[in-house]
């Protein structure tokens, strides 16, 4: 279906993003086991396990509490400061590895997912087996997953940087020229108004493009998936090469899903605020701190659970277009003879 010979050094095939999406939803709705089983396992095994376990061992619950009780309690705002600068969680040993060993764990999880959607996509068999896939390999893909990390902040170093530097000489420059016409201060009040929404452009176009620029790795997961013995940093690689020249194709693929995500946030963010507003009303009224703390807990727990049958299809789309765009991606890839370099590769080694 996608097949594409071409000389190796001729331009990519673009593809279009709306048959992709459309070729993911009819893999959703034609696969057995059903995609939204097995992404719901994959979710429960995931952030359902790190949210139980924040509720039992976590100190989010008792911090956020404390603060609510305070700022309800206290007029003085010295206190408030001092609860806000107070560590949500102890900086222990134990708990500090335990977080680690999750976010590996989720990192392992993560690709046995993407490992199943692969296969879905190309019409093997696939099924909940495939979640644990990562496991066997567990060491390549955290390898993996460490040179994606380190060179996603190398660039977004590179853009960060010049960026600060450029807003910290804008603001001085704006101080410098505020004091030497000494303005009132209801004009630097005005003028700052005006200089702060610019500012928030710059970093907003700032993280669009570390988006941009690193959005070449998006395929790793499923290169390493694909081709195991390869090793991680091949699969960095090949990442990097079967999306040269495609950086606007895949950030217009991957933006075309914000919309969706907002509405996720947007869904979980106001279950989680109802229930800790009730959760004040009750506490202000009867000064149960029960009631503060249940309505804390429940907003933790409604926030994750009812969005949940949207965050499943949300999961399960976008993970299937972004196999579909892979599989398209590598089978128009024109493939090298034997000693020959693919082209692709920047002068940077990120």
């Amino acid at each position: 279906m996608y097949s594409y010979n071409a000389p190796i050094f001729s331009p990519p095939v673009f593809f279009n993003r709306k048959d992709l999406k459309r070729a993911a939803k009819e893999d959703m709705r034609t696969a057995h086991p059903r995609v939204w089983k097995v992404t719901l396992v994959y979710l429960l095994l995931t952030s359902g396990l790190f949210l139980l376990l924040n509720l039992l061992l976590g100190s989010s619950v008792p911090y956020t509490r404390d603060l609510l009780t305070i700022l309800f309690t206290t007029d003085d705002p010295q206190v408030l400061l001092n609860a806000l600068s107070t560590p949500s969680s102890p900086a222990a040993l134990p708990v500090f590895f335990l977080q680690v060993l999750l976010q590996l764990y989720a990192a392992v999880m993560e690709f046995g997912y993407y490992g199943y959607t692969l296969r879905r996509s190309r019409g093997e068999d696939a099924s909940y087996g495939d979640l644990l896939g990562g496991f066997g390999m567990a060491g390549r893909v955290i390898v993996m997953n460490l040179i994606v990390l380190a060179f996603s902040l190398c660039w977004a170093f590179l853009v960060l940087v010049p960026v600060t530097l450029a807003i910290s000489f804008l603001l001085t420059m704006f101080l410098m020229g505020s004091y030497l016409y000494t303005a009132s201060a209801e004009q630097l009040v005005s003028q700052l108004l005006v200089l702060y929404p610019i500012i928030i452009v710059i970093f907003i176009a700032a993280a669009l493009l570390i988006l941009f620029l690193t959005l070449r790795y998006a395929f790793a997961p499923f290169c390493l998936a694909d081709r195991p013995d390869d090793g991680p940093l091949e699969a960095v690689r090949r990442s990097r090469r079967l999306l040269s020249g495609r950086y606007g194709e895949i950030l217009k693929l991957v933006l075309s899903f914000i919309g969706w995500n907002i509405l996720s946030a947007v869904l979980s963010g106001l279950v989680s605020g109802v229930c800790v507003a009730v959760g004040c009303v009750l506490f202000l009224g009867s000064g149960s701190m029960t009631a503060l703390t249940v309505g804390i807990v429940a907003g933790e727990v409604l926030s994750f659970v009812l969005p949940l049958p949207f965050t499943v299809w949300l999961t399960g789309y976008y993970t299937s277009t972004l196999a579909r765009y892979y599989c398209a991606v590598s089978d128009a890839a024109p493939q090298p003879d034997d000693g020959q370099q693919m082209p692709g590769n920047s002068g940077l080694p990120f």
